[in-house]
């Protein structure tokens, strides 16, 4: 997660989902922070969104407003933070160091951080590990220090290009997350300007509703839901 990135269309899916889960809930939100020094991609720029309040806006009032005035005023992780759209969320922010040695002590600052946590979102640009570990990733280790029993995480990863389409994405990313120990995975794909997925891992039933009745409301151009799998 980068400060550039702030209230673009992704944020606006991720409040909107975190919001329709976290009811009832200690929320924690793992930014995986990187600063995006020397990049010259156009990720972010997706804002678009908040000049159409007609298709938007309805699906989450609250956020769509704080995410209008983010991308106005100051686009950071502050400043989503001061939207204050997750009462009682905890944030860990800290920015996932370069060096190879330092990300075990920095994923263990991160495990103490999510302790009083029942719901914990991971928020890395680039999703999961597969063949490397980079800043940008959410470590095997990390998922695994993660998980305990009655806590449900919440992973993001973008969608990709794989023969199959997006039901062979999910089947990948679930057969990834049963690999560190879930036993239960749903998913939510939501789709407008990018396609983005959102992994429900060990969520229980009431989580599970949560997260259909929002794919349901975002309507089947917008959002897809993947049924839970069970290992």
């Amino acid at each position: 997660m980068q400060d550039r990135y702030a209230g673009d269309v992704g944020d606006f899916g991720k409040f909107a989902i975190l919001r329709a889960l976290a009811g009832g809930r200690t929320l924690g939100v793992c930014w995986y922070r990187n600063t995006g020094h020397g990049e010259a991609n156009n990720d972010g720029k997706h804002v678009a969104y908040l000049d159409e309040p007609a298709l938007f806006r309805d699906l989450d009032p609250a956020a769509f407003d704080a995410m209008a005035n983010v991308v106005k005023t100051q686009r950071s992780l502050r400043a989503l933070e001061a939207c204050r759209l997750l009462p009682g969320a905890i944030y860990h922010g800290e920015e996932v160091p370069r060096p190879r040695h330092e990300r075990a002590a920095w994923g263990e600052r991160l495990v103490a951080a999510m302790t009083p946590c029942d719901l914990v979102f991971t928020d890395a640009d680039n999703g999961f590990e597969w063949s490397s570990l980079t800043p940008k990733c959410v470590a095997r280790a990390e998922v695994r220090a993660l998980r305990r029993r009655g806590r449900a995480l919440l992973l993001y990863h973008h969608s990709t290009r794989r023969k199959g389409g997006a039901a062979a994405d999910f089947d990948h990313f679930a057969r990834w997350a049963f690999e560190l120990g879930a036993r239960r995975v749903e998913a939510v794909r939501l789709r407008p300007y990018s396609s983005r997925f959102y992994l429900l891992v060990d969520g229980d039933r009431e989580l599970s509703n949560r997260l259909h009745r929002l794919a349901a409301g975002w309507g089947s151009d917008r959002a897809e839901h993947f049924p839970a799998r069970t290992r």
